[in-house]
């Protein structure tokens, strides 16, 4: 399913308007988690703006931070898996550790055992190994996620300032559009729960 996306106007009830990642998910959101009373308000006035009546200029800057944005959201959860990874590593090879200490403990106690407690402590010291091993290259793929991580952060954080920069360059037009496609909007400037009918419904 397409994910519809772009500038849209009353996302949130003290906006007018800002870069809305996914409608649907919020209309979903407004159904199920916003007061019964607002409801019905807030989804008459959420409404994405078409393309086809913003800037071009405006339009490239809105998609630039959503490609970035998505890049980064991807970045960060490859991060996290490489940390879950590496976490599980380290886990893995503790235990390693643990059963390798305690071989070399029993290898150390008499020569009564110590034939079966050798081949004990190179089975641990083996699989101790393999642990360490596999740590250090969870490790170092966590680090490289983290960096990759980093720089799709830098580069959403550029294209957000760059996409807020547009928008405050073509406010007043943004402002007047609103006049026009949301003629009986109660937008104040600051909210649009500004009145009431006589049944003490937002409208």
């Amino acid at each position: 399913m397409t994910v519809k996306s772009g500038l849209a106007y009353h996302c949130h009830h003290d906006r007018l308007f800002e870069y809305v990642y996914d409608y649907d998910e919020r209309v979903n959101y407004i159904k199920e988690q916003k007061p019964k009373e607002e409801r019905e308000l807030r989804l008459r006035l959420f409404k994405l703006i078409s393309a086809d009546r913003l800037p071009q200029e405006l339009n490239k800057a809105g998609e630039a931070f959503n490609k970035a944005r998505e890049a980064y959201s991807k970045a960060r959860e490859a991060y996290n898996k490489a940390g879950d990874a590496c976490d599980k590593a380290g886990e893995d090879y503790n235990k390693a550790r643990e059963a390798y200490n305690k071989a070399w403990e029993a290898y150390n106690k008499g020569r009564e055992v110590y034939n079966k407690a050798g081949e004990d402590y190179n089975k641990a010291r083996e699989a101790y190994n393999k642990a360490w091993e596999a740590y250090n290259k969870a490790r170092e793929a966590c680090g490289k996620a983290g960096e990759v991580c980093g720089k799709a952060r830098k580069a959403c954080n550029k294209a957000g300032e760059a996409c807020c920069k547009t928008l405050i360059k073509y406010n007043d037009y943004l402002v007047e559009l609103h006049k026009e496609l949301c003629p009986d909007c109660a937008w104040d400037t600051h909210t649009i729960f500004t009145r009431k009918d006589k049944d003490g419904h937002w409208y």
